[in-house]
């Protein structure tokens, strides 16, 4: 079987999109959707990254540890990687997630069979509160190239505290029918049928759990009878063992109190060694430890490298732990949250008798993404050596993954080569992107490091994030007719900036509406002719400014903003000047400006929970709504909005280049036409659209679509935590 549609010859692409379309991905198919009519167009696409490396927190790192050269990376909000040794690169494995399963990108553990080293099985699940999704293992048979998804009855936080922790999947070294999965907070599970169905283990004590390690030793093909596992809870103990195959459990005797382990590895002479903080982290780690114990006596040992100080305000917990599979006594752990001094890795040669640190010897090289030379290490949750290559050893942090090929180095006083390894493994969520018809392609508002201005699509830039560098961004804008000055939201003391250089510089504005500032940035627009801007703020009514952002006034008659993920959304009339325009997706109103955004008005009424509107491009008046209850479209202004009859449900919509002079610009839309799911592209202003996706790139949650005004066909896509991704026709 191919493993994408994109490999199957073009007359069966419609028939496979159909099957498999509501699917996870090609392993899982549904029963095919209803017949369409008239039938939809598809065209096979060839989607790629716009590099910028890195970008979110890497939670984890797994090395198969029979299978040379093969590693694994999760993440929090970006699904899960695959390191190829020979390109140096990681491959994205969880593409084929849908809008509705993007939850399922958040991994909070994953799992190798020693036994089968083609299998992989992910514990999946972004958020705990009541508003999350249920949880869900998804197991592999060929290293992640093909999936299968078995629901779980409770949630997982894979983008919740405590997410670096673990690993809490583990497949029995012994019997790879046997797995464990620790949840957050609903106990500790067992499957003994390679996961496809699972009960609570009713010995285990805890609600929430960090860990699962099973004990080496053990005879092949029989369960293993000693494992680990640990809790989530700094009130009790925090070490559990079972002797009798996961059935019961005790704390283990003389362990450390007031701490949660969270990673636990064996050296190959049976030695156990556990990182320990107050808290599950990423932040909020305040204190920590580092011990050992001796299985066969019981015995534990403390060996920590560094001891808080909170006189002195370093304070901090520990948190990644590997061992060597090759040199018994060799370990390695890093700090977390030491924010005065900067996060520190030791070494130990002699079992953590004593220790030498690394970074005060490192070298890094940020060189495959500049942005990163201006990033401290931080979050260092988790730290893997190669079980083949006792040199080749990875942290995460944050913003991505350092690597070295020298780690071993420092037993010898030598310098620490790192390098910052993130080559396809692409994991920001970007909030906004603009394409202008003049300088660079493409400039992005993206959370948690501002944004970038890309010249080149395939490096990430070599002048870094947007400067002065606040953090997120959550909105940018551009004058149509004065493409160079660009408008955006960021988290920074003023919550906004502008650019009248196409991104290439940025001026913070001289202030901000007090809403701004109280509630957060919010969204913003700027005329066709770049003379007005318009602001909303989070909670707060629309503000204008007329001087550039030294100056805003509150506009009249605009709807409050929600405070949440619901933010209004103004947008500027790509012809008219004087007119903006606002979508309040909660009450199901357009508002319409025709004064600059000094007053708004109630235009039409259109269904609630939809998408960002959109402005067509070089046309006065007329926008584009996505909804749930369709695709609706105004020819006048918003007074008035005509549901297009092609199109079942819209979820986020952009407009790009006109396949042909004298034609509409071309839509792009993620939505469902024909009962299909999938984004599509439309090149007579809605009336027919064509299927641009497969099963292989559905790329999870989309926060934000834009086409290219000068390539025709091309798309960009800003997902919500596999960084940003275009795609054009495939010339073939």
């Amino acid at each position: 079987m191919p493993s994408s549609v994109a490999d199957m010859p073009v007359r069966l692409y419609r028939a496979v999109l159909i099957a498999i379309a509501m699917t996870i991905g090609p392993a899982h198919a549904a029963s095919a959707a209803t017949p369409v009519s008239p039938p939809i167009k598809f065209q096979r696409y060839v989607w790629r990254d716009v590099v910028i490396g890195g970008g979110g927190f890497v939670t984890g790192l797994v090395f198969h540890p029979v299978e040379p050269n093969l590693l694994y990376a999760r993440t929090d909000v970006g699904g899960t990687f695959r390191w190829d040794s020979s390109g140096r690169r990681w491959i994205p494995l969880n593409d084929n997630l849908s809008r509705d399963h993007a939850e399922l990108l958040g991994v909070v553990s994953l799992a190798v069979d020693a036994c089968d080293p083609e299998r992989l099985y992910l514990a999946c699940g972004s958020y705990l509160p009541d508003w999350g999704k249920p949880a869900a293992l998804l197991w592999s048979p060929d290293r992640g190239v093909t999936w299968e998804h078995v629901p779980l009855p409770f949630k997982l936080g894979g983008n919740s505290d405590g997410r670096s922790t673990g690993e809490r999947l583990q497949v029995d070294p012994h019997d790879g029918n046997i797995l464990f999965l620790g949840s957050n907070q609903n106990g500790l599970w067992r499957s003994a049928d390679r996961g496809r169905s699972w009960s609570q283990v009713t010995g285990f004590p805890a609600r929430g759990v960090t860990l699962v390690l099973f004990d080496p030793r053990g005879a092949k093909g029989k369960a293993t009878p000693t494992l680990y596992a640990c809790a989530s809870d700094l009130k009790g103990p925090a070490v559990f063992r079972s002797v009798d195959a996961g059935a019961t459990w005790l704390p283990v005797p003389g362990q450390p109190a007031g701490f949660m382990a969270h990673h636990a590895a064996f050296d190959s002479n049976g030695t156990l060694y556990f990182s320990f903080a107050n808290h599950p982290g990423p932040n909020g780690a305040t204190n920590g430890a580092v011990w050992k114990l001796d299985p066969e006596t019981g015995r534990w040992t403390e060996i920590t490298p560094a001891i808080p100080n909170p006189a002195e305000r370093d304070t901090f917990g520990y948190a990644g732990l590997a061992t060597d599979a090759k040199q018994p006594g060799v370990v390695m752990v890093s700090t977390l949250d030491r924010w005065t001094r900067g996060d520190e890795i030791f070494r130990s040669t002699d079992a953590g008798a004593s220790w030498k640190p690394v970074r005060p010897t490192s070298t890094w090289d940020a060189s495959s993404a500049p942005y990163a030379a201006q990033l401290k290490p931080h979050w260092i949750g988790a730290f893997a050596i190669d079980p083949f290559n006792s040199d080749f050893a990875l942290f995460v942090t944050g913003y991505g993954v350092w690597a070295t090929q020298r780690a071993t180095a420092v037993d010898t006083g030598a310098a620490t080569p790192w390098t910052f390894a993130n080559g396809g493994l692409e994991e920001t969520v970007a909030d906004g992107l603009v394409s202008p018809p003049v300088g660079a392609p493409l400039v992005s508002a993206i959370g948690d490091i501002g944004g970038f201005r890309h010249d080149d699509l395939s490096l990430s830039p070599a002048s870094g994030t947007h400067q002065p560098f606040h953090g997120s961004s959550s909105s940018i804008d551009f004058a149509r007719n004065l493409p160079a000055k660009l408008v955006r939201t960021h988290s920074g003391p003023t919550r906004g900036a502008i650019s009248f250089d196409g991104g290439a510089t940025w001026r913070d504005f001289a202030s901000a509406p007090p809403a701004a500032i109280a509630n957060g940035a919010g969204k913003i627009a700027i005329a066709a002719d770049g003379r007005r801007i318009v602001w909303v703020p989070k909670s707060s009514a629309p503000f204008f400014s007329d001087d550039d952002g030294a100056t805003w006034n509150e506009s009249r008659g605009g709807p409050i903003s929600p405070r949440d993920f619901h933010s209004t959304s103004p947008v500027a009339d790509p012809v008219n000047a004087t007119r903006f325009y606002l979508y309040d997706s909660v009450g199901g109103r357009v508002f319409i400006s025709k004064n600059s955004g000094e007053t708004f008005s109630a235009g039409a009424e259109i269904p609630p929970g939809g998408g960002t509107l959109r402005a067509e491009p070089d046309r006065e008046g007329r926008l584009w709504v996505p909804t749930p209850q369709g695709l609706f479209v105004s020819e006048d202004s918003g007074a008035h909005f005509k549901r297009l009859a092609s199109v079942d449900a819209g979820y986020e919509l952009g407009f790009g280049r006109s396949a042909e002079n004298g034609a509409p610009s071309t839509a792009f839309l993620l939505g469902r036409v024909g009962n299909i799911p999938a984004l599509f592209r439309s090149d007579d202003a809605g009336k027919t659209w064509t299927a641009i996706s497969d099963a292989a790139h559905k790329f999870g949650y989309l926060k934000a679509i834009t086409g290219d005004p000068r390539v025709p066909g091309r798309v960009y896509l800003g997902t919500g935590g596999r960084g940003i991704v275009y795609g054009e026709p495939d010339p073939q």
